[in-house]
C-alpha cells in the first residue's frame, strides 16, 4: 500500500461556456397567413380605393392602401423559421465543453492521494484582432428587394461562390445601381433579423435595440433601456418631450446626449402599435423621440411623422435630398437611419428612384474626404418578398441581403460573405461606433462588458468583433512620414530627408519630389537647395499589396537669400621657438551671420574659446593649432583656419639619475618608487624607464605591463611576478636631449598565496527558486512546507514517494590547485515512513570525473538515518584539486513506505 503521495502544484483553469442565441420560432410555420405578420398583405389596404395613377397624386394625396408591384408574394415557397439560416454558422464556436480529470495531492493523509477535477478542453479568447477605427455608422432601410437585385446571376454578374442555387437575372435592370452596389462593396448574403417575416418592425427593432426575438431583447443594464435611450443618457428624453408623436413638445429640451443621431423616414408607422412610440424594454414606459437635438434646435428627426400623425407619402427623392442637406449643414451624425421607402405603408413604390436614391446617398458619403475612411454603412430591405423569382427565394427564412460599404482601407471589397450575422452583431457594431470603443488593433485581453455594450453573456463572448469577416483581419493602414534636417538656411543648403512608413504590406518603395523640379527614390536621400525660396518636399510610399496601396507625407524647408560665405583666419607669434615657447595667438571671422564664435585646438592636447588666446609649448615638436569660427545663421556655419608653430629643444644634456629607488614584494607583483633627479639637465623631463631582472646588473627595459612606457611619474607597480623569485630594477630619466643615468639597484621578493580562501557552488542554498547551476529531477528543488528547509524558503527534496522511485541532483565544478583546504559539506534530513533495521531507501553521495565514471562514494545514507532535524555532514575532496569535477546525490526507494532525503545549505570551500 502507498502511505504517502507527494503533492501536485496545479493551477486552476476558469471555464466561459457560451450559449449560442436561439432564433425565433412561429407557430404556424411554413404556412403563409393571409394577412397580418409573414403575409403579403399591409394594415389598412383596401383593393377598392387603388387608383392605377397612385404614382401621379401629389404627395399628401395618395390614398393609403396597398398597391402590389413586381415583387410580389405570389407563389412563393415558405420556410420553416431558421430553415435556411442554421445553413450558414457563425465561423467561429466558442463554446467550452468541460471534462473530468484526476490530480494527485502531495502528502495526502487518511489514504486519499487523488482528487477529481472540472478542466476545459479549451479557453479560447473571441476577441478578433483588428476593428476599423470608424466614427459613423449610417442605416439605409428599403423595400422589398430580392436576393436576385443583389446577386442576379452570382457567378456571372457578381463573382463565383455564392450559396444556394444560381439567381434569377430578371430585376437587375430595375436597380442597377443596387446591384453595383452589391458588386463593389460587401455582400452579407446569410444576414438575419431574427424574426420572421424579416419587415419593417424588425428593422426598427435593430437601431432601438427592442426586437424580442434578438438576444439584446434578454438582457439591458440598469437604467440604460433601449439604444436611443443610451443616446439620451437615460431611461427618457428630456422634460416635455411627451407621449405623442404628433403633439408638439413643450418642454425646453435641455441636456446633452453622448452620442447623436437622426432618423429621416416615417419611423412611426412602423411600430408594432403604430401609435408613434416604443416601450422602453427596462421600464415599460412609453417614449417618444425629441425633435430636436437636446440643447440644440438641431432635428434628431427628419419627415418623422407625416404618415402617421397626416397621412402623408414622402418620397425617396424628398428624403435622400434632405438628409444629404442634414449632413451639409449639421455634418454626419454618429448614427443615421434613413428610410427608402416611397410607400408608408402603401401605394406606389418607384423602384427605380428607389433604386438611384440609395446610389446618391452611399456615393455623396463615401466621397466625402471628411467621412469616407471613418463611416460604416449598410443597405437592407424591410422586407424580402420573392415570389417566383428561383429555387432559393424562400419567404420567411431570416435571410435578408444586406450590403456593408466602408472604405477599401479596412473592409473587404468585392466580397460576399457566408457568414450568419444577426441584428446582434450589427447592433454590437453600431455600440462599438458610437462609443469609438478599442479601434485599430485590439487588445486580446481587453474586457467587453455591459458597460460597452448591453448585450447578453453569450452576446459578449461570441461578439468581440462583430462583422470580423468583412474587415482586411490584422492589416493597419499604409502611413508614411518624412522629415528634414535642416529646415532652414542660406542657399546653397544640403537638407537630410529622413523617410518612413508603417501599415500596409512591407516591402516598401520611396519617391521624394523635392519641390524644385527634382525627384529621388532612395528612403533617406540628401538634396541641396540652390535657390531661395520655400519649398515641399513630398514622399510617396507605396506598399506591395495587390492592388498597391499609397500614402504620403510632406516636409517644409525655407531657405534664405545667398550671403557671402563664412571665413576663419588664423595667426600666431612667434611660430617657433626654443621650449618652453609662450605663443600668442590671432583669430577673425567674416562673411556668414555675425556674432561669432571661436573654439581653438592648440594641437598638444589643450584647447581654448578666447578669440585671441595665448598658449605655452613645454615639449618639443610641430603643432598644427585650429581655430573653428560658428556663425549665428540657423542652422549655424563653420570655418577653420590653422597655423604651425615649431618647438625645439633649448641647449642641455641628458638628465641626471633618480634617487631613492625603492622596491616593495607584494602577491605576484612588486611596487616600485623613486625621486626625480637632481638635476633635468637644463630640459623638461618627458617619461622615466624602468629596468628589470632575476640577476643583480642584469637588469633589462620594460616596454609592457604596470611599468612600462610610464610617463612622468615617480611610481609604478610591475605585475605577473612569480612568488618567491627575487627581482632586480633600475630607473632612468628622459628629457628632449635624451635619456640619463640609470639609478641605484633595488631588489624585491614577490610573496602571497596562490588559493585564495572561496566557496565554489553555485546556488548552494537553492534560494534562487530554480536548480541552475545544478541538474534536478523533476520536482527536486522546492519550497513546500511540508519539508521546511535548513535555512531560508527552498531546499532539494529527494524522493518521498513511497514507491519505486530514482531522483537526482548533482553540480559539476572545478577544483583549483595549491590549496590547502578542500572540504565539501552539507546538511540532510531523513524523514521515512520505513520500519524496523533494514535499509531499503538509499542515498548515495559521490564523485565523478568528467567524462561522468565514478572516482569515489563518499557515502551512502538509508532510511536507517532518519532524524528529526538537520545534520551537517562534511568530506574532504583533496585527492581531486586540479580537477573537474562533479558531485551527485542519487536517492532511491523501494516499492513501500516514503522515505524523504532532504538537502540544504551545501558548500565546496577552499583556501
Amino acid at each position: 500500500m502507498i502511505r504517502w503521495k507527494r503533492w501536485v502544484a496545479s493551477v486552476a483553469v476558469l471555464g466561459l461556456s457560451v450559449v449560442g442565441t436561439a432564433l425565433a420560432t412561429d407557430a404556424d410555420a411554413g404556412v403563409q397567413p393571409a394577412t397580418g405578420v409573414g403575409s403579403c398583405t399591409l394594415k389598412n389596404w383596401n383593393p377598392n380605393t387603388d387608383p392605377d395613377d397612385a404614382k401621379d397624386l401629389p404627395e399628401g394625396d395618395r390614398p393609403q392602401s396597398y398597391k402590389p408591384d413586381d415583387y410580389n408574394c405570389d407563389g412563393a415557397s415558405f420556410a420553416k423559421p431558421g430553415v435556411e439560416f442554421t445553413k450558414f454558422p457563425q465561423p467561429k464556436d466558442f463554446r467550452v465543453t468541460n471534462h473530468q480529470t484526476q490530480r494527485s495531492i502531495r502528502g495526502c493523509t487518511s489514504l486519499v492521494c487523488t482528487e477529481t477535477v472540472q478542466q476545459p478542453t479549451q479557453a479560447i479568447n473571441p476577441t478578433s484582432p483588428y476593428f476599423p477605427p470608424f466614427t459613423h455608422f449610417v442605416i439605409i432601410v428599403r423595400e422589398n428587394h430580392t436576393f436576385d437585385d443583389y446577386l442576379g446571376d452570382c457567378a456571372t454578374t457578381i463573382q463565383a461562390g455564392c450559396n444556394g442555387a444560381v439567381q434569377g437575372t430578371n430585376h437587375i435592370s430595375q436597380v442597377p445601381d443596387l446591384h453595383a452596389l452589391a458588386k463593389q462593396y460587401s455582400l452579407m448574403d446569410s444576414y438575419s433579423t431574427g424574426t420572421q417575416p424579416p419587415s419593417g418592425p424588425n428593422h426598427w427593432w435593430l437601431f432601438s435595440a427592442q426586437s424580442a426575438s434578438s438576444s439584446q431583447q434578454q438582457s439591458y443594464p440598469a437604467g440604460t433601456g433601449t439604444e436611443f435611450d443610451r443616446f439620451l443618457n437615460g431611461t427618457s428624453g428630456p422634460a416635455g418631450e411627451g407621449t405623442n408623436p404628433c403633439t408638439s413638445q413643450t418642454g425646453s429640451g435641455t441636456g446633452t446626449p453622448p452620442v447623436t443621431f437622426v432618423t429621416n423616414g416615417d419611423i412611426y408607422w412602423m411600430v408594432s402599435t403604430g401609435s408613434g412610440y416604443w416601450r422602453n424594454p427596462a421600464t415599460g414606459n412609453a417614449e417618444v423621440l425629441p425633435a430636436n437635438r437636446p440643447g440644440t434646435n438641431i432635428p434628431e428627426e427628419l419627415h418623422a411623422n407625416e404618415y402617421a400623425c397626416s397621412g402623408q407619402n414622402i418620397s425617396d427623392t424628398t428624403i435622400a435630398n434632405d438628409y444629404l442637406n442634414y449632413v451639409s449643414t449639421n455634418g454626419l451624425p454618429t448614427y443615421s437611419y434613413v428610410e427608402l421607402f416611397n410607400d408608408h405603408p402603401g401605394t406606389y413604390q418607384d423602384i427605380a428612384t428607389n433604386d438611384a436614391e440609395t446610389n446618391q446617398v452611399v456615393s455623396s458619403i463615401m466621397g466625402n474626404a471628411a467621412y469616407k475612411d471613418n463611416t460604416l454603412i449598410a443597405v437592407t430591405e424591410d422586407d424580402t418578398q420573392n415570389g417566383n423569382n428561383g429555387p432559393d427565394h424562400v419567404s420567411n427564412t431570416y435571410r435578408v441581403p444586406t450590403v456593408m460599404i466602408a472604405s477599401p482601407t479596412y473592409m473587404k471589397q468585392h466580397y460576399i460573405t457566408h457568414v450568419a450575422y444577426t441584428t446582434s452583431n450589427v447592433l454590437a457594431a453600431m455600440e462599438r461606433v458610437a462609443n469609438n470603443v478599442h479601434p485599430g488593433i485590439l487588445d486580446p485581453n481587453d474586457s467587453l462588458g455591459l458597460s460597452t455594450f448591453p448585450m447578453t453573456t453569450a452576446d459578449q463572448s461570441a461578439l468581440g468583433d462583430p462583422l470580423e469577416d468583412l474587415w482586411l483581419q490584422g492589416a493597419t493602414p499604409l502611413s508614411a512620414t518624412a522629415a528634414a534636417s535642416p529646415t532652414t538656411g542660406n542657399a546653397p543648403l544640403s537638407v537630410n530627408f529622413t523617410g518612413s512608413a508603417t501599415g500596409g504590406t512591407a516591402p516598401y518603395s520611396y519617391s521624394w519630389n523635392f519641390g524644385d523640379g527634382t525627384t529621388n527614390t532612395t528612403q533617406n536621400p540628401s538634396h541641396t537647395y540652390n535657390s531661395a525660396g520655400t519649398y515641399t518636399a513630398t514622399l510617396t510610399v507605396t506598399d506591395s499589396a495587390s492592388p498597391a496601396h499609397t500614402a504620403t507625407a510632406n516636409a517644409t524647408v525655407t531657405v534664405a537669400s545667398t550671403g557671402s560665405p563664412l571665413t576663419a583666419t588664423a595667426a600666431a607669434s612667434p611660430t617657433s621657438g626654443q621650449i618652453p615657447v609662450n605663443v600668442g595667438f590671432t583669430g577673425a571671422a567674416s562673411g556668414g551671420a555675425p556674432p561669432y564664435s571661436y573654439s581653438w585646438n592648440f594641437g598638444d592636447g589643450t584647447t581654448s574659446t578666447a578669440q585671441n588666446p595665448s598658449h605655452t609649448y613645454n615639449n618639443v615638436g610641430t603643432y598644427t593649432a585650429t581655430l573653428t569660427v560658428t556663425d549665428s545663421a540657423s542652422p549655424a556655419k563653420t570655418a577653420s583656419s590653422s597655423v604651425t608653430i615649431t618647438a625645439d629643444p633649448v641647449a642641455g644634456t641628458a638628465p641626471g639619475a633618480p634617487t631613492g629607488l625603492t622596491a616593495t614584494g607584494g602577491n605576484g607583483q612588486v611596487s616600485l618608487n623613486w625621486q626625480a633627479p637632481a638635476n633635468n639637465g637644463g630640459v623638461n623631463i618627458t617619461s622615466y624607464k624602468v629596468y628589470r631582472g632575476t640577476a643583480s646588473g642584469g637588469e633589462t627595459l620594460l616596454t609592457s605591463g604596470g611599468c612600462g612606457n610610464v610617463g612622468v611619474v615617480l611610481s609604478c607597480t610591475d605585475t605577473g611576478l612569480t612568488n618567491g623569485q627575487v627581482y632586480y630594477y633600475k630607473v632612468s630619466a628622459v628629457n628632449a636631449i635624451g635619456e640619463g643615468a640609470q639609478s641605484a639597484e633595488a631588489s624585491a621578493t614577490p610573496t602571497g598565496s596562490s588559493c585564495p580562501p572561496t566557496q565554489l557552488l553555485g546556488n548552494p542554498g537553492f534560494e534562487t527558486g530554480t536548480a541552475s547551476p545544478w541538474s534536478a529531477s523533476t520536482g527536486v528543488v522546492t519550497n513546500n512546507s511540508t519539508e521546511p528547509p535548513h535555512s531560508g524558503s527552498w531546499d532539494a527534496w529527494l524522493d518521498g514517494y513511497g514507491k519505486a522511485h530514482t531522483d537526482t541532483l548533482s553540480q559539476s565544478i572545478t577544483l583549483p590547485t595549491g590549496c590547502s583546504n578542500y572540504n565539501f559539506s552539507f546538511w540532510l534530513h531523513v524523514d521515512t515512513a520505513e520500519t524496523g533495521s533494514t535499509a531499503y531507501d538509499k542515498l548515495t553521495v559521490q564523485v565523478l570525473n568528467s567524462a561522468g565514471s565514478v572516482l569515489s562514494t563518499l557515502h551512502t545514507y538509508s532510511n536507517l538515518d532518519h532524524n528529526t532535524g538537520y545534520a551537517q555532514h562534511s568530506f574532504s575532496l583533496a585527492p581531486y584539486a586540479g580537477q573537474k569535477i562533479t558531485l551527485k546525490f542519487t536517492g532511491t526507494e523501494d516499492y513501500e513506505f516514503q522515505t524523504s532525503f532532504v538537502i540544504d545549505d551545501s558548500a565546496v570551500s577552499v583556501s
